[in-house]
């Protein structure tokens, strides 16, 4: 394996976010199969000429073994190929260290062989740099952390079979991961901001900034005086605390027209994709914005005042410029500035969900720049 490849991971709760070094980044639900149950519901067509021939792998129907080192870590369904099909799921387990993850473990090294497959590359080496919450990388000691490196790296063998016919292999991919760098969440973000294409530092580095970053289980905040770090900090909430509050009052409030209570997910995509309208018994839309927008609106407050509190504890008097990213800000940005803005500079970049991984690449090339000098 001879080429090397850089490959940027931000295994989230909700989403889970790739991309390479200068290319397009993409994201998947952090969900999969249950490890264990044989999710067979392939019907024989044949005699009809039915059954579909699949010859693209697409990000929503993946179905998929990873092999790492040699073993096989089992056959799942993977995204929203799971959401949509899966008997069982699981999603990422929010009260857990997401080093010690399995589902986003296994996530990770599908989104890396799915972007090779994507990229028509297979046979390479991975230089993989590894999203982690501030809270896990400031609390683990260095021999944690070597551990976590080494269960990412190694060979790895992914085949991706037809949904349709799950005996079918349609591709299989095979890499290296050789080495890994943690980059912390919000932290990543920074450098997008104060670091430029060659690396070098441009005008914001010199500021008092704080990056909030608003993700589905945890809130990141980071204060920085110029490239210092003045100060972290991690909340542990997060959108699916609004979710769950959301699907608990739409299932209270039309429980005779639901057949069961919406998941976290479920919510997620109403809002995101459906304009916040609630399919019901018989194809029947609800428009539920009035309950979505209270919800968002009574959160946005709660972080204003966690907020408030952490920048009083770290400048004396004001920052210059505060930073929202993660997929949360994506939503809540709106409510938030009702809050802050009167008193804060707030920005948000239009990287959507992407800030963090976008941000450590910067943080790699400020690292190889700080080198060659």
């Amino acid at each position: 394996m001879h080429q090397k490849i850089r490959v940027f991971a931000d295994g989230g709760n909700r989403l889970t976010k790739i991309m390479e070094e200068s290319k397009k980044p993409f994201s998947f639900p952090t969900i999969i199969s249950e490890p264990g149950v044989e999710l067979n519901y392939d019907v024989n067509f044949n005699l009809f000429d039915l059954d579909p021939e699949v010859t693209k792998i697409d990000k929503d129907s993946i179905l998929v073994e990873v092999f790492k080192d040699g073993i096989s870590l089992g056959k799942k369904l993977v995204g929203k190929a799971a959401e949509n099909k899966g008997v069982i799921i699981k999603d990422k387990n929010r009260y857990k260290n997401k080093s010690e993850d399995e589902v986003i473990y296994y996530s990770i090294l599908v989104g890396v062989a799915y972007n090779l497959v994507k990229n028509d590359k297979s046979e390479v080496s991975v230089d993989l740099t590894v999203n982690q919450p501030l809270v896990e990388y400031v609390a683990n000691n260095r021999e944690y952390i070597n551990q976590y490196a080494n269960r990412l790296k190694g060979n790895v063998k992914v085949s991706f079979f037809n949904l349709f016919n799950i005996t079918e292999e349609i591709e299989q991919v095979t890499f290296d991961i050789d080495s890994i760098t943690f980059c912390p969440e919000a932290i990543a973000t920074y450098f997008q901001y104060a670091v430029n294409e060659n690396g070098t530092l441009n005008n914001r580095s010199s500021k008092k900034t704080i990056v909030c970053d608003i993700g589905s289980g945890q809130i990141n905040i980071a204060a920085f005086d110029s490239l210092k770090t003045a100060g972290v900090n991690t909340f542990e909430k997060g959108m699916l605390d609004c979710y769950e509050k959301i699907s608990m009052i739409l299932y209270n409030n039309y429980r005779n027209q639901l057949d069961r209570k919406p998941f976290t997910y479920d919510v997620d995509n109403m809002i995101r994709f459906q304009n916040k309208k609630l399919k019901v018994k018989k194809g029947v839309d609800i428009d539920v914005s009035e309950t979505v927008d209270n919800v968002f609106d009574g959160f946005a407050y709660e972080i204003n005042k966690d907020f408030r509190e952490f920048v009083k504890s770290k400048f004396i008097g004001n920052c210059d410029e505060v930073i929202f990213c993660g997929g949360g800000s994506e939503i809540l940005f709106p409510y938030l500035i009702k809050y802050l803005e009167e008193d804060f500079v707030c920005t948000k970049n239009d990287t959507k969900e992407y800030h963090n991984v976008i941000g450590s690449m910067y943080y790699r090339i400020y690292k190889d720049h700080a080198k060659s000098m």
